[in-house]
């Protein structure tokens, strides 16, 4: 179902929050929950991560909040200061008295189920862990926990601090543990929307995998500047490419191999793609955080050089594929994934958007041709296209 919208002032009954990972995202988290004024623990086994946590909470964050409409930007210099919300810590230990904690470390199933045992030493019986997985479920990561109804589903969009979105979700999780994701949810100023059921890499992620997938496939016939250029003509900001290397290539290889058996390989990117995006890795050019990847990265943007546009028809089929296999799997229901799409990406238009303007034929032919093509799976037309 949907989320109703968020109201700052709608407080849950939290004080203390802590966050385990001190990466990009769990930084932003951390900067979204001490914003709205909860006392949070940031949690890294490596201590210069967590510098460079503070350091970032102290310089950055607060013009990125003020950008997001989650701060006042005339008060961004003189504000409150967020690091003064956050307390950094090397152990687990320092979260035991935190009732909401978000881990948001690698996309790892034995790490998570690692460190849900870490946490539940630490924490009270009733305290909920909310999961930023990207690629697994809440009961994947709870599955061996003393107390899985506490797990819950807490997915930001990426980038965290300017989308509005948080999706929630937990089969086996109680209706209080989600209540309570929620209501932290929108206490941050973010539009919680609950999955009707869980399956791997959630709504978001799902349709973000058949992108970058298709997107690795379009590489044997153009460079990833040309395909670029092609998401650029029409209308996109960032093509399939350049959203592998904002996530890294080393996450969106770990994010294919978590999700290889739920969906019969369909994300997997071809053979020599995957061969090249390893080498890539193994060089230090795993994207946008060292700066390398498929795209050289200047002030945060991928340099593209003008040249040949390709053709991302194929690419932009494929998400609306993906959207249609999301409803029959009961995630959720057309409406909610173009809402998650829109609030996910920033975009005016779902992948449902997508197909009214483009039309489900054209669509159709499309993924025909490119499944006839090449044989990958995320080219395959579901049945429900045009119905």
């Amino acid at each position: 179902m949907s989320g109703d919208g968020h109201t700052r002032g709608d407080r849950p009954t939290v004080s203390r929050t802590g966050v385990v990972g001190a990466g990009v995202m769990g930084r932003d988290v951390a900067a979204l929950l001490a914003n709205a004024g909860f006392d949070v623990v940031l949690v890294d086994v490596d201590s210069g991560a967590l510098a460079a946590a503070g350091t970032y909470l102290e310089t950055e964050a607060p013009t990125a909040l003020a950008d997001a409409g989650l701060a006042d930007t005339a008060t961004v210099e003189t504000g409150p200061d967020l690091s003064s919300r956050v307390s950094f810590a090397t152990e687990v230990d320092a979260l035991a008295d935190c009732e909401f904690v978000v881990e948001a470390i690698r996309e790892s199933l034995s790490a998570k189920r690692g460190l849900l045992a870490d946490l539940e030493a630490v924490l009270d019986a009733d305290a909920v862990v909310g999961t930023n997985t990207s690629s697994l479920t809440a009961r994947d990561v709870a599955a061996d926990a003393a107390h899985p109804e506490r797990v819950v589903l807490f997915h930001f969009a990426n980038p965290a601090i300017p989308r509005d979105l948080v999706e929630t979700s937990g089969d086996g999780a109680t209706d209080r543990a989600l209540d309570r994701a929620a209501s932290v949810a929108r206490a941050i100023g973010k539009t919680p929307i609950r999955l009707e059921r869980e399956r791997r890499a959630n709504g978001l992620s799902r349709l973000s995998a058949a992108v970058k997938c298709a997107g690795t496939w379009e590489l044997r016939e153009a460079d990833a500047p040309a395909v670029a250029r092609g998401a650029r003509a029409m209308g996109f900001p960032r093509g399939p490419l350049e959203l592998v290397d904002v996530i890294g290539l080393d996450v969106h290889l770990a994010t294919v191999d978590n999700l290889r058996e739920a969906y019969d390989g369909r994300f997997d990117p071809p053979p020599e793609i995957r061969e090249r995006m390893e080498r890539l890795v193994a060089e230090g050019r795993a994207g946008k955080k060292d700066g390398r990847g498929f795209f050289e990265w200047v002030d945060g943007e991928a340099v593209v050089p003008d040249g040949e546009v390709h053709d991302v028809q194929p690419v932009v089929a494929a998400l609306v594929s993906e959207a249609h296999r999301l409803v029959g799997d009961g995630v959720a229901d057309r409406e909610t994934v173009d809402e998650i799409l829109r609030r996910g990406s920033g975009g005016d238009l779902g992948p449902f958007g997508i197909e009214a303007m483009v039309g489900a034929d054209a669509l159709r032919e499309v993924l025909e041709r490119r499944h006839a093509e090449t044989g990958a799976g995320v080219f395959e037309p579901p049945d429900s296209l045009g119905e």
